[in-house]
């Protein structure tokens, strides 16, 4: 008899979770989408967004930096991560934060060993201390075909004082 009274009450709790899990919101319909206006077109034709904040963590998707200019790789590559950084601070500004608030950083290279300590460089020039956690990945391709690398980071809001 306890073993059904335990089944049935178990059976009774699984029911109960599943249905509230079936009413809760999932982190994305919680997330607050972040879509500049310049972004727009590729949210809506691509499906995905420039970022997303939820609980305070900006999660920015990889940015893109193309070779930029005129001159040698390294000075059209470190205009390119420039300008790739340049764009994640606008994501981040529509969000309520800035490059300041950048904890981690991934970045994904087509080329690491010309471009890792460009990219350190910049990285050092545009974002002030402390520095934040980055992860440097070597990668054969990246989408659009002619980008040198990507990158994407989480920022977290500023609280207010």
């Amino acid at each position: 008899m306890y073993t059904k009274i335990l089944s049935a009450a178990m059976l009774a709790g699984m029911l109960s979770f599943a249905a509230g899990a079936a009413n809760a919101q999932s982190a994305r319909e919680r997330a607050n989408v972040i879509v500049p206006e310049s972004s727009q077109a590729s949210y809506d034709s691509i499906g995905y967004a420039p970022a997303v904040e939820i609980d305070g963590v900006i999660y920015v998707s990889g940015v893109v930096a193309f070779l930029e200019g005129e001159g040698s790789y390294e000075e059209r590559y470190a205009r390119g991560f420039e300008t790739a950084l340049r764009r994640i601070d606008a994501i981040l500004h529509e969000a309520g934060a800035s490059l300041d608030d950048v904890v981690k950083i991934t970045s994904f290279h087509t080329d690491l060993r010309a471009q890792g300590m460009i990219a350190v460089e910049v990285r050092k020039r545009v974002m002030k201390l402390p520095h934040p956690a980055w992860t440097a990945v070597g990668t054969p391709a990246l989408f659009p075909r002619e980008g040198q690398t990507e990158i994407e980071v989480i920022a977290h809001k500023p609280t207010p004082e």
